[in-house]
């Protein structure tokens, strides 16, 4: 038997999850739009092999399950996107199921080998504090959430690239990015207080010469 080592569950091979373990060569697995998952199995830290976990939920569903604390044993992780993944918001008004907010499990902390996160679309008002134990991580996605200002401990995470900020409720940048010596790219659309004036765009980029800046705005800011 061939061993499977990419594996996309939908709502039509939903049971599969269910018996995730038993995919021990599994590199790479996308799971989309199960919006009656309450939990990811704890079988799942059984996949030691685990590169890449891809929960992207894009704009057209909500999901919102328990991550186990076995996610912490997927210690081969490169790639962790949750896009969309830990959103507790009703999708519209017609939606009445109240959602819980899940914490994100203390095993996220053990994922040393991660080098690209995407937390972006969940409704947080702040990073996560497990992204500084991220020492590898270049690439961090938090668009389309709510952050009103950045944590000292990224100063921490010196192989960051990138950083997607997007449509959050930023101001202002602080001064410790420049300590990141690799840093090279933040994207700031949606960020009105910041998109809507020239002089705090001009502002951003004298103060931070080594960084490229994206400010163009997916829509009218109010």
């Amino acid at each position: 038997m061939v061993a499977v080592k990419s594996l996309e569950i939908n709502d039509k091979n939903a049971r599969r999850l269910d018996n995730i373990g038993s995919y021990p060569e599994l590199e790479t697995l996308h799971i989309r739009c199960l919006e009656d998952l309450r939990a990811l199995p704890e079988s799942i830290g059984q996949l030691s092999k685990l590169k890449e976990l891809d929960i992207n939920n894009g704009n057209g569903c909500s999901m919102n399950p328990v991550l186990p604390e076995s996610i912490g044993n997927l210690t081969s992780l490169e790639k962790l996107v949750l896009f969309g993944a830990q959103d507790p918001r009703a999708v519209d008004e017609s939606d009445p199921v109240p959602r819980e907010r899940h914490k994100f499990p203390a095993g996220m902390s053990r994922l040393k080998n991660l080098v690209y996160l995407d937390l972006g679309r969940n409704g947080l008002d702040e990073i996560p504090v497990f992204v500084k134990d991220l020492p590898r991580l270049q690439h961090l996605g938090f668009a389309w959430n709510g952050a009103k200002k950045l944590p000292p401990f990224l100063a921490g995470l010196h192989e960051l690239t990138t950083i997607q900020l997007d449509s959050d409720d930023l101001s202002d940048l602080p001064g410790f990015l420049n300590t990141l010596p690799r840093l090279s790219y933040i994207s700031l659309g949606g960020n009105c207080a910041i998109t809507q004036k020239p002089t705090k765009m001009r502002d951003l980029k004298k103060r931070f010469p080594r960084i490229s800046f994206d400010f163009e705005n997916e829509y009218d800011c109010p």
